[in-house]
């Protein structure tokens, strides 16, 4: 006997476990990549791949569930500019951890779900209520806690380019959100994957001193199929969650990545949390609950 996933309940349920999986997958992707570049890998050589492994492995998903990979012309135009957001969203990020401390630039980057839920909120897409926003508000000063120990403010250049990527990212996520509604997560996805992969050759032919270098040894080369795989599971398990509690939810639900980052380093790396990270380890876990229980409490 399937699930039910007409009873709203149970539909919160599974939506809310997929939306967590694919930020237990997310929370790899940084660690698998930095093996990769410090292995020998460049860059674009390691986006590339990552784009790459993520359309072979979606070609067949896409396949057995929809039976083809094409979609209508009309849409071409919004795949290509969710890839434009989605290549931003990424660039951005990279370039500003050069200028500013990555705790930092990851901080400014996770305030895009409050973007989100402002912009679902005035569109009246997702009605928000008083006490939702309070969680919100102490989801923010939960990730600011979590990370205050490694913030140090860096160049304006930093700054600007670590705003960019937040701008970027609530777009990416808006826009892909409303296709995957319309056409499925597997096949957005795939699709995006493939448009990435032609803009990056593009770079590489137009963008001179670009290297295109691949890992020297069998562990870094582990790193960056690995980095493929889960940057995949990651992104489609997130907008498969999307389908079931809606864009703004899944968003703030992704507050949930540096919690697992976190955890991934105590148990992988031995770096314990000191006492105010475990504050806002805390703060973030307890308004998330809250959040959705305001939602319950508004809707029972």
């Amino acid at each position: 006997m399937g699930l039910d996933l007409g009873n709203p309940r149970l539909r919160d349920a599974v939506g809310i476990a997929i939306v967590v999986v694919s930020s237990l997958c997310i929370a790899f992707v940084p660690s698998s990549a930095k093996l990769a570049l410090d292995d020998g890998a460049s860059l674009i050589a390691l986006l590339m791949s990552r784009c790459l492994i993520g359309a072979i492995l979606l070609l067949p998903v896409t396949l057995y569930r929809q039976g083809m990979i094409t979609i209508p012309a009309r849409y071409l135009p919004r795949i290509l500019m969710v890839t434009v957001f989605n290549i931003g969203m990424i660039a951005c990020m990279y370039s500003a951890v050069e200028y500013i401390d990555i705790g930092l630039a990851t901080l400014i980057l996770y305030i895009f779900p409050l973007g989100i839920a402002l912009l679902s909120h005035l569109t009246g897409k997702e009605r928000i209520n008083s006490r939702q926003w309070v969680a919100i508000a102490c989801l923010l000063a939960g990730l600011c806690f979590l990370m205050m120990d490694t913030v140090q403010i860096g160049s304006k250049h930093g700054l600007i380019l670590s705003f960019a990527s937040m701008v970027f990212a609530m777009l990416f996520i808006m826009n892909a959100s409303t296709l995957t509604s319309e056409l499925g997560a597997a096949v957005i996805n795939l699709h995006a994957n493939l448009w990435s992969v032609v803009y990056f050759i593009v770079a590489l032919i137009l963008i001179p001193g670009l290297d295109f270098l691949y890992p020297v040894t069998a562990d870094g080369w582990f790193a960056i199929i690995s980095n493929g795989v889960f940057y995949m599971l990651g992104y489609w398990l997130f907008f498969e969650g999307c389908r079931f509690v809606g864009v703004t939810r899944a968003a703030l639900l992704t507050l949930v990545d540096p919690l697992f980052a976190a955890l991934m380093a105590i148990v992988f790396l031995g770096q314990m949390l000191n006492v105010m990270e475990w504050f806002g380890f805390a703060v973030i876990l307890i308004s998330l609950i809250s959040f959705e229980l305001k939602r319950d409490h508004k809707e029972g």
